[in-house]
């Protein structure tokens, strides 16, 4: 991810990366820093997570992925605008874009999510009716987000996220997500879809909702969200080449990962139309083991 985002800054630009270090070996540090372009630096922040404690978590999660909440905790004061980008990405487009995009009264820029786009939707913001949110309100998937920094330090949204997370805890269900939905409700703008593109999810999304996903091949930040990686399944939507394109261009240059029968099978599934078939059964398993990991 960072390479390829470091690859797509125009204009005479630089990328500053800011790293969430969450027990990264040294050797793997030093081989991120010299996988950068000279027009990337790494900073890493070790982050401080005293107010985690009782956040909800259930099944493959860690505590890590609250971590996104501190952002503006996180950051230098120097700091005022930052681009988060989940690492299970790959940037395809000149990052300059949204560098310079307004945030039009809002303090944050992100997607629409295609498949809970509604903080009504299954899997939306579960608290909606006690917190009196607008059952039509947009929901947006947490992989990208332009943040305006000052706002969100201004407006205490990381506060916000965690006195949500502990209200509701018995019914949350996307972690952080949920939590910056809930605080950030009515402040955000969207950004066009193609800027989170989910390499295989966004392709099941029905008909009849209102968000058409971008065709194949229209992904400026490509998402490998859900649990097939390109680092588990070698094509992915046939990404696959892009992907290891990038990681060629690093210190882990030449690495694949072990072909399989099974990984083989879940490469085809993931990008098939029998997983849209699927996928509602899918969405029940998925329920099923969040009842399960509250009993």
């Amino acid at each position: 991810m960072l390479r390829s985002a470091a690859c797509h800054v125009g204009g005479g630009r630089s990328l500053k990366a800011f790293v969430v270090d969450d027990g990264i070996p040294p050797d793997d540090k030093q081989r991120v820093v010299d996988s950068m372009p000279a027009n990337a630096s790494v900073s890493w922040i070790e982050p401080v997570r005293e107010n985690f404690k009782g956040l909800p978590l259930w099944g493959r999660m860690p505590i890590t992925t609250y971590d996104k909440l501190m952002v503006a905790e996180f950051l230098p004061a120097d700091v005022h605008r930052a681009i988060w980008l989940d690492c299970d990405m790959l940037v395809l487009a000149d990052l300059s874009e949204l560098s310079t995009r307004p945030f039009d009264h809002s303090s944050t820029l992100a997607v629409q999510d295609v498949l809970v786009p509604l903080v009504s939707s299954r899997f939306g913001v579960s608290g909606y009716r006690e917190m009196r949110m607008d059952p039509g309100a947009p929901y947006f998937n947490a992989g990208v987000l332009v943040i305006d920094v000052d706002a969100w330090r201004r407006e205490h949204v990381s506060e916000s996220g965690l006195e949500y997370l502990r209200k509701f805890r018995d019914s949350v269900f996307f972690w952080d997500q949920e939590a910056l939905n809930a605080a950030l409700v009515g402040r955000w703008s969207a950004l066009e879809p193609t800027w989170n593109w989910s390499a295989t999810l966004d392709r099941l999304s029905r008909p009849s909702e209102r968000l058409r996903p971008p065709k194949h091949g229209e992904g400026r930040v490509v998402h490998f969200n859900g649990s097939l990686k390109p680092w588990l399944i070698d094509d992915i939507a046939g990404l696959g080449i892009p992907y290891f394109e990038y990681l060629d261009g690093t210190a882990w240059a030449g690495w694949r990962p072990t072909q399989t029968l099974r990984s083989s099978l879940l490469g085809w599934y993931g990008s098939s139309r029998v997983r849209r078939q699927l996928y509602p059964a899918e969405q029940w398993g998925i329920q099923l083991l969040w009842h399960l990991a509250h009993r």
